[in-house]
């Protein structure tokens, strides 16, 4: 392959990266909150049983909403390894393995969701159960899943904070992405850690974390816009 061939081929890539990113947002955000944020009202079985039993196709297009999102996770993690291992094959190779753990977690716990759509879904030999067993057990699982799904975020974290750090080093688009790319993933290291260890205080700081970890819809748009810069040119401009 030319010199031509591989600067043409890493804007594509960079470019097919940036619409599947975008693709998991618009996925996530709609099954976060179109969804399950409205839906699920925290402590309240009965009242999140009656939304969900009001609306069970909605709900059930947040979870695959959700699915959407971390499939792309997976072709995501091995595009960013592909564009970036040129900066640093060890880390590159860090950064996809976290992103694939995240999404291996994460996947796991849409388990827990479906087990909530499940209970709810009115089935004859769920009878044997009563009406407040079955809303407690529904919410149990919803919040099992908010929990597992906090936890895979740790993982997230350690990936943005490697891409971010290999977005600054390759000089292949403003290095300012590369700083908010990594400012994200040390919100989201800090959201996971208070949520286990201060939850008052996850609460009170969840607003100010959340406008950093929006950094990689920011990146997003740029890929779809710009691309990055061949390595080759890159290394020029450093030079």
């Amino acid at each position: 392959m030319t010199t031509t061939e591989a600067d043409a081929a890493t804007v594509r890539l960079a470019r097919i990266t940036g619409v599947l990113l975008l693709v998991m947002a618009v996925a996530a955000i709609f099954s976060e909150f179109g969804v399950r944020t409205g839906m699920v009202v925290a402590g309240d079985a009965e009242a999140t049983a009656r939304n969900i039993q009001a609306s069970p196709q909605l709900f059930r297009a947040g979870l695959f909403g959700y699915l959407v999102a971390f499939v792309c996770d997976v072709p995501v993690a091995v595009l960013f390894f592909l564009l970036l291992r040129h900066v640093g094959n060890g880390l590159a190779l860090g950064a996809m393995a976290f992103r694939l753990v995240y999404t291996a977690v994460v996947g796991a716990c849409l388990l827990a969701y479906g087990g909530a759509v499940h209970l709810l879904s009115g089935e004859s030999y769920l009878s044997a159960l009563g009406a407040e067993q079955l809303h407690a057990q529904a919410l149990f699982f919803l919040r099992l899943f908010d929990q597992g799904f906090i936890l895979a975020l740790v993982f997230f974290a350690f990936h943005l904070i490697l891409l971010g750090w290999l977005l600054f080093r390759s000089r292949q688009l403003p290095r300012v992405f590369g700083v908010l790319v990594l400012l994200g993933g040390a919100s989201y290291l800090i959201d996971g850690t208070l949520y286990y260890l201060a939850p008052s205080m996850q609460v009170a700081a969840k607003p100010v974390l959340a406008v950093f970890g929006m950094a990689e819809v920011l990146l997003a748009l740029w890929l779809v816009v710009k691309g990055l810069r061949p390595a080759s040119r890159s290394a020029t401009t450093a030079a």
